[in-house]
């Protein structure tokens, strides 16, 4: 894990450590403190969404871990309980933003194993996620959501190469006792449904059906990287940019590969500031084809195509 972290950040820089008390980030808050050279904090969250026992509990080993290690720890909490899974993760990161700052952290390092990466790879792909879906989590990765501080922070996932077999013996071979949550068992989760029932089953078929599908995840990442930047270049000789505006050059697109073209029109919008669904993408690349003054309304924006070319106005 030391050989992954470094690798991303430089020895000495002050890093969080995101850490529920579960086997998984306790296990990574013990491997950073032990051999990262720099500044160590430990962060907990209570997203205000489960019993205050289980919560006091699992804040609880974070104190008793960090304190153990000479790390200082630092706690926060939701202003008020999520409406479900994505609002309670949107409150987490704001607030490791925040305590990011306050640290002077250049990023903050998470527990995700090559379990967590199965398990996202397969619930990206029956949500209906494309190639860079199926590409999983990175192991360093920008922010993951929009945050008034801590602009330039790294999300850093070392253990994604490593399975939570691995990761719950080390806790073990060093003695340390970490929290178990209740909620991982409940199958009203998706994820949970997944790591409980599904992947059960595909070990049966393939004992290996974990890491091979954390290997799809790195491969797609390969392939996302090369075709992105294959559009990103595209973009520099066909396309320019206005006041709120931007043109593409229609014959230059239409000779692109459809995953090259899609991820053209997936730049532009970005550029624009507004983000489209797959539907949009189609209906964009429709434009590319077909007959001049042809409209598509997207989120924020209106697209056009006018001659020999594809204009998109952001939205005043």
């Amino acid at each position: 894990m030391a050989t992954a972290l470094h690798a991303m950040v430089p020895e000495a820089a002050p890093l969080l450590v995101a850490c529920s008390g579960g086997p998984d980030s306790t296990a990574t808050l013990v491997a950073v403190a032990r051999t990262h050279a720099g500044p160590v904090t430990a962060t907990w969250f209570d997203h205000c969404m489960r019993p205050a026992a289980e919560v006091a509990r699992d804040c609880e080993v974070v104190r008793r871990v960090a304190c153990d290690l000479g790390v200082p720890a630092v706690e926060g909490r939701a202003a008020a309980t999520p409406r479900g899974e994505a609002a309670a993760r949107v409150a987490r990161y704001r607030w490791l933003a925040r305590a990011a700052v306050k640290a002077g952290a250049v990023g903050c390092v998470t527990g995700h194993t090559r379990d967590d990466q199965a398990e996202t790879v397969l619930l990206r792909l029956v949500r209906g996620a494309g190639a860079r879906g199926a590409a999983g989590m990175a192991p360093d990765s920008p922010w993951p959501v929009a945050a008034s501080a801590g602009q330039g922070l790294r999300l850093l996932r070392p253990l994604l190469n490593l399975g939570r077999v691995e990761v719950e013996a080390y806790l073990e071979a060093l003695g340390i006792e970490a929290a178990l949550d209740p909620s991982n068992e409940s199958r009203e989760y998706a994820r949970n449904l997944i790591r409980l029932e599904v992947l059960p089953v595909l070990s049966e078929v393939n004992s290996a059906a974990v890491a091979h599908l954390a290997g799809f995840a790195e491969r797609e990442r390969d392939d996302e990287a090369a075709l992105s930047a294959w559009a990103a270049r595209w973009m520099e000789e066909h396309a320019s940019a206005g006041d709120g505006t931007l043109t593409l050059r229609r014959a230059a697109l239409r000779g692109l590969p459809v995953a090259v073209a899609r991820r053209v029109l997936a730049q532009a919008c970005a550029g624009l500031g507004i983000a489209p669904g797959e539907a949009h993408l189609e209906a964009l690349r429709g434009l590319a084809s077909g007959r001049g003054g042809a409209q598509v309304t997207l989120p924020g924006a209106l697209a056009e195509s006018r001659g020999t070319v594809l204009k998109m106005r952001r939205n005043a």
